[in-house]
């Protein structure tokens, strides 16, 4: 498979993350939008099980690696820019059947492709940073307000606090930004371990079925995820 990461993650994540993709692509971006997301895949990128969608003001060096190895995407009809209005539009998360984001910040592109499945409206326009789905309907989460609504819909959320989660230019970052599932595999960019509530944010994944990966031992770095694409 080939994995995309922030290309400032720490550089034994980057390592590590390359014994396990047969490519790596260390995703950077300058003068787009905010520099604390500006390595981010998941502001540029968004994917679903069928789809991968990306923005067309994304780096030409993406689509050169995607083209290089093969990968089929489609473009997204908006820029993302140094708003926070268009730095959100590709950052939503789909499952098999239901859209997670906040309504009128998601891309029209994405909503095409999920056309059909019932549409989430979470408080947190930054949903993919936000939220992790783990398969099923568990979840886990580092935002009190999509927690709140995850589980008003009945769904299996698991809070896990921001806090010691490092991202440039702000004083923490958010969970999802830290990891990328491929197949029965949770890989972190960092080591949970190393965070207060590590070993229940453990407990919780392992309980789902998953096995956990740490690429570095550090404490977690939100990169904007990891994204895993099947060759």
């Amino acid at each position: 498979m080939l994995a995309i990461i922030d290309s400032r993650a720490p550089s034994e994540a980057i390592v590590n993350l390359k014994k396990h993709a047969a490519a790596v692509f260390q995703f950077a971006s300058d003068g787009i939008t905010f520099n604390s997301i500006s390595g981010h895949p998941d502001i540029f990128i968004y994917q679903d099980e069928s789809s991968l969608v990306i923005a067309p003001n994304a780096p030409l060096a993406l689509f050169e690696f995607l083209d290089e190895h093969n990968a089929a995407y489609i473009l997204g009809e908006k820029n993302v820019g140094e708003s926070f209005e268009n730095s959100v539009l590709y950052n939503c998360i789909s499952t098999a059947d239901y859209l997670f984001h906040k309504s009128g910040f998601t891309d029209a592109s994405i909503i095409k492709v999920n056309g059909g499945k019932e549409f989430i409206n979470l408080p947190q326009a930054y949903t993919r940073c936000s939220l992790t789905h783990l398969g099923s309907n568990r979840y886990i989460t580092s935002d009190k307000g999509i927690e709140k609504k995850l589980l008003a819909k009945e769904l299996d959320c698991f809070y896990f606090s921001p806090e010691e989660i490092s991202i440039i230019g702000h004083q923490h970052g958010f969970l999802g930004g830290t990891n990328g599932l491929y197949r029965n595999k949770l890989f972190f960019i960092g080591n949970i371990n190393l965070h207060k509530q590590g070993k229940a944010l453990r407990n919780y994944i392992e309980n789902c079925g998953i096995e956990i990966v740490s690429l570095a031992d550090s404490l977690l770095y939100d990169g904007g995820g990891i994204l895993f694409i099947d060759k």
